[in-house]
């Protein structure tokens, strides 16, 4: 498991961001969000050093951002959880691992959840490092 950071970890470091990743998908702890589904919204910072990849302008010294996208598309679209902090975790751990990256936030927001009154919904955020 990816450990736990915090702001000054993050201080001295680059931000690659993907915005609003939109997913249906079929989590909650009740089945009739598992069989309803939701839409799901990520976002995700992944922090590096980026002066090589401007150095060489070469894809392969970054965070190929298609290749984020397709990681968190197949883990929100993956095996249904109970939990956003599960998916979140799953998908720190798997940024983490995949592009080498410091550390990631990631933000998971669900936009139908199954409370007594109105909302827009709710949301994780988690930090992670290496």
């Amino acid at each position: 498991m990816a450990n736990r950071a915090n702001h000054d970890d993050l201080h001295n470091l680059d931000v690659v961001r993907v915005h609003d990743m939109m997913f249906q998908a079929r989590h909650g702890c009740t089945s009739a969000e598992r069989e309803l589904g939701a839409m799901f919204q990520v976002n995700v910072e992944l922090y590096l050093d980026t002066r090589r990849a401007a150095q060489t302008d070469s894809l392969s010294d970054t965070a190929d951002v298609a290749k984020v996208y397709q990681t968190v598309l197949d883990i929100v679209t993956g095996p249904t959880r109970h939990l956003l902090e599960t998916i979140a975790e799953d998908i720190a751990e798997a940024l983490l691992e995949r592009f080498g990256v410091q550390a990631v936030r990631v933000r998971f927001h669900k936009d139908r959840v199954p409370l007594p009154g109105p909302t827009a919904g709710y949301e994780v955020e988690i930090i992670r490092r290496r």
